[in-house]
Formats: C-alpha cells, structure tokens, sequence
C-alpha cells in the first residue's frame, strides 16, 4: 500500500539563463527583453520535469515513503521524460493518465542576470485531469493524500472529496483557480476532507472575505511568506509567526513544493507543528540552490539531522 498520494500537475521545465537578457524599467514593471529576430547566446539550458504533484510525489519518496502519483500527460516524447523521472525516483506511475490526444505539459523559464525570471506555461494534459481519472478506490485507503493544484476542475474536486471526506489526511495547496473557488464560496477545503491547507501569503489574503469561515473547519493552515518566514494556525494556539531560512538562491520555483513536502512529512510522522516548520523551511532552502523543484529535496536521514 502507499503512504502517500500525490494529485496534481506534472510538467517539462526549460530553464534558459543568459546575462545578455535586457531588463528594462517600465512604470511599476520590469521588461525582459530580447530584440526581435535575433540570435542569442545562452549562458545555460536546463530541461526538467516539475509541477506540484510531481514536485511533492518525487519529494515524499525522497522522505523515505511509498510514493504515487496521479497527473495526466500525453502520449509523447516528453512524457517518456516525465515517466522515466518518477522511475528513477521510485514514484508509482499506476495512476498517472496518458491521453493520445493531449500534448504533455511544460514551461520556458528565462532567467535574467538579476535572478529574475518570465515565464511561458503551456499547460497542456496537466490541466486536464477529469473525475474518471480519479482513482476514487486508491483514495480511500490510503494513508495521506496530498493535492495540488488540477486547474480548478470543480467535478475532480468534488470527486477527491468524496473519496476522501469521511478518511482524513488530506493536505492541500491551492493554485490560483481553487483561489477562485474558495473566493466565491463553490468550493470549501472541507469539502475535501482538507486538514492541512498551505499557501503563500499573497494567497491567504485574497482569502480575506472567506478566511474566518476556512479557519472554523480546517485544524491546521500554513501561510508562507518567503525570506519573511510565514505563520502557522492551529485551533489550539492560534496564529505564531515562524522564521525562515535565507538563503543566496539560485532558482525559487520549487520552494513551496518542497515546503509542503517537509511540512507533511513530519505530520505523517507525528512529528510536532515546530520540527514540521522546521523541515518544511530546511527542505525549501536546500532546494533554492538548485533549478527546478527536485534537485535539493532532502532525504528521510537529511530531514531528520537538520
């Protein structure tokens, strides 16, 4: 049986540096630019597999738990890199979905002389998990369930939720469209069976109109807040603010995954909310020093020595 179940995206990444990228400042913005038609020499090219259920699924194995995941990709060539990826890792692949006429996910990352970033997302099968691709059996036995963001997909939602309301151990971190299914109140982490919720900071307070209503229902909520540290509730504390560990980053893209990851690893453990916050920000400042989202995660002996 696993111990942990991973929903969410699985992706390519193209990670491009060059310190011949122009930045240019525009009103409150800042312009990444390359003159049309041109050649450029690139400094670095890395090609990655990352996405929040990837990310957490690869991360929970390197925590030393039996690890599967559910994403869907397509049936080409970069799903093959996808798939070798979890195999090397030792992550189950017994329900990741392959659709012939969907093109596995990715992204292009540019990264500027300054360490910042734009980023071209084509979200292709990623964002197509529908609820038959849910398998709804698998999660209502096993131990810990952990989702991430499926593009808002109301029915696949409330398909996990109803496999997982009544077991428990559902930790979730919401993307942007679950941000939109809270703020108008289609969907509550209840629902779920949620008792972990994670987001950043910017997240929480487009939350504002529905957060106490979130507070009363789910026993434990993180909200991170990068070299600030962040806050963690509990119904019986209350809100305490936790530090962070800064750190010189070379890539920040996988910091909230790898957060979750050690996070949820201690509360599977029955480890403290302290040593949870522990590994959970250690986790995430080993992995900043690496492109993508997998390159730093600790391992079980790693987590547990920091």
């Amino acid at each position: 049986m696993h111990d942990v179940l991973s929903i969410g995206s699985a992706l390519i990444d193209i990670f491009i540096q060059s310190d011949q990228f122009e930045l240019k400042s525009e009103n409150d913005h800042v312009l990444l630019c390359q003159d049309y038609g041109n050649k450029l020499e690139v400094d670095s090219f890395h090609v990655l597999t990352g996405g929040g259920g990837s990310n957490t699924a690869v991360g929970f194995a390197r925590a030393g738990f039996n690890a599967a995941v559910v994403c869907e990709t397509g049936r080409d060539t970069l799903s093959q890199v996808v798939l070798q990826d979890f195999h090397q890792e030792t992550v189950s692949t017994n329900y990741v979905i392959q659709e012939k006429k969907e093109q596995t996910g990715g992204s292009v990352i540019l990264v500027g002389q300054d360490g910042g970033r734009s980023v071209l997302v084509h979200r292709g099968a990623a964002s197509q998990l529908d609820p038959q691709d849910i398998p709804t059996d698998a999660l209502a036995y096993i131990q810990w369930v952990h989702l991430s963001s499926i593009a808002g997909r109301l029915d696949t939602l409330q398909t996990i939720g109803a496999a997982r309301a009544q077991v428990g151990h559902l930790s979730w971190n919401p993307g942007s469209q679950e941000l939109q299914l809270l703020q108008s109140q289609q969907l509550f982490p209840a629902d779920l069976g949620c008792e972990l919720l994670i987001l950043n900071k910017q997240e929480w307070e487009q939350l504002t109109s529905v957060a106490q209503h979130i507070q009363s229902q789910i026993p434990t909520i993180v909200v991170t807040d990068g070299p600030h540290g962040g806050q963690v509730f509990t119904k019986q504390t209350g809100w305490q603010h936790y530090t962070a560990k800064v750190e010189n980053a070379v890539d920040e893209t996988g910091a909230g995954d790898a957060f979750v990851v050690g996070f949820v690893s201690a509360r599977i453990r029955n480890q403290s909310i302290e040593t949870a916050t522990h590994w959970g920000k250690t986790n995430a400042a080993a992995v900043v020093h690496y492109f993508g989202g997998k390159a730093g995660l600790l391992t079980q002996e790693e987590l547990f020595n920091s």
